[in-house]
């Protein structure tokens, strides 16, 4: 038997051993939270992380404009409030103020965008009509400057291919419509196309088009008779997949949706939607903030005036105003127009169907960005309003500008190196 010495020994030496291991486990969960030694306080300091990744990768990152390191990579910094900048040559440069808080980690998620994309033309004749199906992966489009009058009608190019060749297809030749007094909407299914033929007040006549064949001006129906159920049925496919979207935004924003806003339109991925205030209103205190360690920086605007255009974040509970979209709110028809009811609610659902008919603001594909047209140009921005980068400019028809499904490609209406008046669709890459 050891002598009681030798034991009290042991014993000091486990309960030593345990305390270190005890301290060096703290020690470490204490680092990966952020902390750092202060040597000369002989204690721990609260760090803060910064996660600077972008897309593409490998771009500099600089603090208060000094290069620190490069994407993708976790900075430990100390607690306060930092100007991040993202450069990449070849790409418009990233900036945004953001505060870091101890133990906290905040996230850069930067998305860079080409300084002069290349260009592709799809078309190579004059196109004066062009509209996205709701999903986003066809244009619809109407060509009339074609060599040879019978290759002219209407069109739809699918962007879900990469590959450009086989994307083009023909859905309805040069007789099937008096193409200048016609518009056209897909349904909210995207299963068919309504053509209404007018003369901008009434309704002259309505066909409706199978978008996988070739509709001829033979075998088109009218369907005017029976417009009003085509109609209905489309606005109950809206009301219904707008109420499931608004199913998961908290009941402030589902009234204010239903009463005091127009032009509503949800992120691909249903987090997000931007709205116009048709009334000045104000929007309760975020409480959702209040139970998030870490939330976007830029600074919301809770009280709504009418006439502005708005985003919300249901996951983070914030509404921040876009300065870019002010005064969306839709005409209002003179009392001397005498509008055809039937002929009324059909631009009404042309509106519903596509921000582009309606405003300056469309989603990009990532949820995370939004797409501003002009008839200059187009623009892309952060869903906060911040980091407003110049894609294009020049002349677009209709404001037109609609990102392919993978957000790899931007397609405009533009007269990009033509006549003034000859329109194109056109390709601009911006990987």
């Amino acid at each position: 038997m050891y002598p009681r010495s030798h034991r009290q020994s042991r014993l000091l030496i486990t309960l030593a051993v345990a305390i270190l291991l005890t301290a060096g486990s703290i020690t470490a969960i204490q680092i990966a939270k952020g902390y750092r030694p202060n040597l000369k306080q002989m204690q721990l300091r609260g760090m803060g992380l910064l996660s600077a990744t972008s897309y593409p990768k490998s771009a500099q990152v600089f603090v208060d404009d000094r290069l620190t390191t490069v994407t993708d990579d976790t900075l430990y910094l100390n607690p306060g409030v930092y100007q991040i900048k993202m450069l990449k040559n070849g790409f418009s440069p990233w900036i945004k103020t953001i505060p870091i808080k101890t133990e906290i980690v905040s996230l850069t998620e930067s998305r860079l965008f080409p300084s002069i994309p290349s260009s592709t033309p799809l078309t190579f004749n004059f196109v004066d009509k062009a509209i996205p199906s709701p999903d986003g992966t066809k244009i619809l489009y109407h060509l009339s400057g074609a060599s040879f009058e019978t290759e002219n009608g209407l069109f739809i190019l699918s962007l879900n291919n990469q590959i450009l060749g086989n994307q083009i297809f023909q859905v309805a030749d040069v007789g099937a419509f008096n193409y200048d007094k016609t518009d056209f909407i897909w349904s909210p299914d995207g299963s068919q196309i309504l053509a209404i033929t007018n003369d901008g007040k009434k309704v002259l006549s309505a066909k409706t088009l199978n978008p996988k064949i070739l509709n001829t001006s033979k075998n088109l129906t009218d369907q005017t008779i029976r417009l009003q159920g085509i109609l209905d049925q489309y606005q109950d496919q809206i009301v219904k997949i707008n109420q499931n979207h608004l199913s998961q935004f908290p009941d402030f924003l589902v009234k204010i949706a239903s009463a005091s806003a127009t032009n509503i339109y949800f992120s691909p991925d249903g987090e997000k939607v931007f709205y116009t205030a048709s009334t000045d209103i104000k929007l309760p205190e975020n409480q959702t903030a209040k139970d998030l360690t870490n939330i976007n920086s830029t600074p919301e605007t809770r009280a709504l005036q009418k006439g502005q255009t708005y985003l919300f974040d249901r996951k983070e509970g914030t509404n921040y105003l876009l300065t870019v979209a002010s005064n969306n709110l839709p005409e209002t028809p003179s009392k001397t127009d005498k509008v055809d009811p039937l002929f009324a609610k059909f631009k009404s659902l042309k509106g519903q169907l596509s921000p582009l008919t309606t405003q300056n603001l469309s989603w990009y594909p990532d949820s995370n960005h939004l797409i501003v047209r002009s008839d200059n140009g187009v623009n892309i921005i952060d869903y906060d309003g911040q980091n407003n980068v110049a894609i294009t400019s020049g002349l677009l028809k209709d404001k037109f500008a609609f990102a392919s499904p993978d957000g790899n490609r931007l397609i405009i209406l533009s007269n990009l190196n033509q006549k003034p008046t000859t329109f194109n669709l056109i390709s601009l890459d911006l990987k």
